[in-house]
């Protein structure tokens, strides 16, 4: 309760207070004009107890009135015992302090002037039986009730009792110069009658012309209310009759008013008598837990269309049967538009769980989980708690490339984003996503709307038939170098057999017809027989030697030939055997020889000596070796540049390795994470196709090995080749 309702609330405990108080002391006074002879001629105690018990007699009907008719009863038990036991305090109380006044007044105020002693005698008891009847109007079983009579304003008491003692002074000034013979039951009546004439214009204008105006106005403010309101406004009786039809109903169910009033309310219901019952059950229920909605009940329009009203059933007594008050709120576009909107929801949430793509929203600008589906539950490992509570922060920063969770957050209306990373799912399996990303609003609410999708098998297809398509264009070339070195080989061996063979005819003669000089020419014309310009003495000398150079070329001709031959040679589907890997760098270095003298002046070769041998195929090997020499030719900036080659053995790893190192210009970081991909070539310009890495990478992978770089700009570049030990636990 408010301030302001809390004054009103004393100021009619106050009015009712001293309306009671007047009435004790009105009701004493007429009492003690009326038999006060009686009461001399008893005695002062039988005297007493007389007037105690006519007073209390008196006092009685107001006081019942008051805690029986003007405070409604709640229909508990103990709240009527509770009246009653208050009633009989407050009378008790009557009967004492009369009898204690009539004793005690004779002897505190020993007036011969009855009418004085009269007036005394009601105002001491008026003032004594005050402080219980506080008391009683004060206690919370009272106060907690409404009382009807307090609506009534202060004023208007006092100014109908201000009118009757005025109206009644005035008339005791003129009576008795007026009417001052007559005979006594006469002068009463004139009394009264002309106190009635005096009174009757004070009344009238004092007090009744202003209740009729207040009545007039609240009528008018009410009729106001009644008409003007949206919700329908519907008063029945107990048999479910209606006496009251407002506007808005007429406009709500399509009735006119006169159709209705009389009739059953049980044509605007659609369950008919039943549900009436119901309402009216509620009713009830909802006004002793103190009012409100009671229920929703489907209604009729009179074209038969059904409504769903919000109803609040209130009892009203206002005259001697109950009345209910019926406030009906039409709620049927409201309900239907809460049933499209759960619809949609319903729809909403159907897509949302049951999408291919895995639906995360974000908190604008950071990459708080506000709600995730089932398929990012399924594609991250996470449950959507585990997600809310920071599982997704956990992938972001592991998350490759970085800067995952700087992209989502810096999502806005004008900025979408699409990114592919990889992660790890929670149980430690690496996957790759594709993110997509854009701002919008929920129901009002702005959140980042991100998709991911699980595209790992998909890209692992994509760089599994890149590596087919790099392999096949790979076989082919090999197959038409093949080819080529086929023919080469055959243009070259036949004039190199003729070479070799008649070098070693030449060889054989050369060495006979020395011998059959040095036995038929002395000696000492030797030195003055000259041939080609060279002494005949130094022709042995030098003719061995040139022979024996055309035999050495001859047979390194042989052996770049079977070097070009076993390079081209395919090996697919044959066992591989055990190899010795400083044979297989030798043989590549032989075939780079040229390149290697080209692009650089320091080039230093460095095998270790007992090696373990592999398994595999040595031309495989030989070519990812030539592929790693040949990218670190390409990729100096000068002859003074140097190369580094060399193997060894890794012990605690059980490792052939093979380490290319050179001193060039070296890769960024974005090179180097893409520098194995197929096609993907820093050479464009100078003719790279993007594949000799690749190629070499799955070489090595097919051998059980790996294939490891590092790099750093304008430093250079190191490839190492690690292969099992053949016999070892780590041989595939």
């Amino acid at each position: 309760m408010n301030d302001n309702a809390e004054v009103v609330g004393w100021k009619n405990y106050a009015g009712v207070f001293s309306l009671l108080l007047m009435a004790v002391f009105a009701t004493e006074l007429a009492i003690m004009q009326l038999f006060s002879q009686v009461f001399t001629r008893l005695g002062t105690i039988p005297g007493g107890l007389l007037d105690a018990f006519c007073v209390t007699l008196f006092c009685a009907g107001p006081l019942w009135f008051y805690l029986f008719r003007l405070v409604p009863d709640q229909g508990e038990g103990v709240n009527r015992r509770t009246a009653w036991r208050l009633l009989l305090k407050a009378l008790l109380s009557v009967f004492l302090i009369e009898f204690l006044v009539m004793l005690l007044l004779p002897v505190l105020y020993p007036s011969t002037d009855s009418l004085a002693s009269d007036l005394t005698d009601a105002a001491l008891t008026a003032l004594l039986y005050a402080v219980p009847l506080w008391r009683l109007l004060f206690k919370p079983e009272l106060r907690r009730r409404v009382i009807p009579m307090m609506d009534t304003p202060l004023r208007l008491y006092v100014l109908l009792l201000g009118s009757v003692f005025f109206s009644d002074l005035l008339q005791e000034l003129l009576f008795p110069y007026r009417v001052g013979s007559l005979f006594f039951t006469p002068n009463y009546v004139v009394d009264a009658f002309i106190s009635t004439l005096f009174g009757a214009p004070l009344i009238w204008l004092l007090v009744a012309r202003p209740l009729k105006l207040a009545a007039r106005s609240e009528k008018a403010r009410v009729t106001a209310v009644y008409n003007q309101v949206i919700d329908a406004i519907v008063v029945v009786d107990s048999r479910g009759m209606v006496g009251s039809f407002n506007p808005a109903a007429e406009r709500i169910f399509g009735y006119p008013a006169q159709e209705l009033l009389g009739g059953s309310v049980t044509r605007l219901l659609e369950g008919g008598a039943t549900a009436l019952q119901v309402l009216m059950k509620r009713g009830l229920e909802s006004a002793q837990r103190g009012g409100g909605p009671v229920t929703e009940l489907t209604c009729l329009r009179r074209d038969g269309l059904p409504l769903i009203m919000n109803i609040s059933l209130s009892e009203l007594h206002l005259g001697e049967k109950p009345e209910y008050l019926l406030i009906m709120r039409d709620i049927t576009s409201r309900r239907r538009m809460e049933l499209a909107l759960r619809e949609s929801e319903t729809r909403f949430r159907q897509i949302f769980q049951q999408s291919e793509d895995a639906i995360v929203f974000f908190k604008p600008g950071s990459t708080e989980v506000l709600e995730a589906n089932e398929k990012a539950v399924q594609i991250f490992g996470y449950g959507n708690e585990e997600l809310k509570e920071g599982g997704f922060a956990a992938l972001c920063r592991q998350a490759e490339p970085p800067g995952l969770a700087e992209a989502i957050a810096g999502v806005n209306t004008e900025q979408s984003v699409r990114q592919e990373f990889s992660c790890r799912r929670k149980g430690g399996d690496e996957i790759i996503v594709s993110l997509r990303g854009k701002a919008m609003a929920l129901q009002g609410i702005p959140v980042t709307y991100c998709t991911f999708r699980d595209i790992t098998e998909r890209i692992r297809m994509e760089e599994r038939t890149r590596e087919i398509h790099a392999k096949l264009i790979q076989t082919n070339k090999m197959t038409s170098l093949g080819l080529l070195v086929s023919g080469v080989a055959h243009e070259i061996n036949n004039p190199n057999n003729f070479i070799m063979a008649n070098c070693e005819l030449l060889s054989r003669i050369t060495g006979d017809t020395l011998k059959a000089l040095d036995e038929y020419l002395p000696d000492q014309g030797r030195s003055q027989i000259f041939l080609g310009g060279v002494p005949l003495a130094e022709v042995g000398e030098q003719t061995r030697r040139l022979i024996g150079g055309i035999g050495t070329g001859s047979r390194r001709v042989n052996d770049i030939v079977q070097n070009l031959k076993g390079f081209a040679r395919q090996e697919q589907g044959q066992p591989r055997r055990e190899i010795e890997v400083n044979r297989v760098v030798r043989s590549a270095l032989s075939l780079m020889n040229h390149e290697i003298i080209k692009f650089t002046d320091n080039f230093t070769l460095e095998l270790a000596d007992g090696l373990p041998r592999v398994l595999g195929h040595p031309q495989q090997l030989g070519q990812v070796v030539i592929n790693l020499i040949m990218n670190a030719c390409q990729a100096l900036p000068g002859k003074k540049s140097g190369i580094w080659v060399a193997t060894g053995f890794a012990v605690a790893d059980q490792e052939v390795q093979i380490t290319v190192r050179d001193q060039g210009r070296g890769m960024s970081s974005d090179d180097s994470q893409r520098i194995l991909e197929p096609f993907f070539t820093t050479k464009l310009e100078e003719g790279g196709t993007g594949l000799g890495l690749t190629i070499s990478d799955s070489i090595v992978k097919e051998h059980g090995g790996t294939l490891e770089f590092t790099s750093i700009p304008g430093e250079g570049t190191t490839f190492v080749v690690r292969l099992p030990a053949a016999g070892t636990t780590k041989e595939r």
